[in-house]
């Protein structure tokens, strides 16, 4: 008995922290896909000042925290995020309004892939 005690406390604990990194994952995000309809909305109005603001603090909480999402998630995903922050700060700058929305509607769906990776899910196990 004593010798199921022990992997069964690890994977318990493997279990409590997969859950607690999915968790602190969507609640890093979610706040930053608030945020980036947010500065759609900006752009609609015609105001860049905020639109722009708006994804560059978004893309500062994001590195922030890049260090510690490039350990538990894939690197792709996190890649691929990079590339849509980039993108949309070029259509900021040059005030392209459909693209830039278009790219914070990706950047959007990116970051919600990126939660949705790690959380359990029956089709994340299988």
């Amino acid at each position: 008995m004593k010798y199921f005690a022990i992997p069964a406390a690890l994977l318990a604990l493997l279990l409590a922290l997969s859950l607690w990194n999915a968790a602190a994952l969507r609640r890093d995000i979610e706040p930053w896909r608030d945020a980036l309809s947010k500065a759609a909305e900006a752009s609609a109005r015609g105001d860049w000042d905020a639109a722009a603001r708006t994804a560059a603090a978004v893309r500062g909480a994001w590195e922030a925290r890049h260090p510690y999402y490039h350990l538990v998630t894939a690197h792709d995903e996190l890649d691929a995020a990079d590339a849509l922050f980039a993108q949309a700060e070029s259509y900021a700058a040059a005030r392209e309004g459909v693209e830039f929305r278009a790219a914070l509607a990706q950047l959007d769906a990116q970051l919600r892939v990126v939660a949705e990776m790690q959380a359990l899910t029956l089709k994340n196990v299988l």
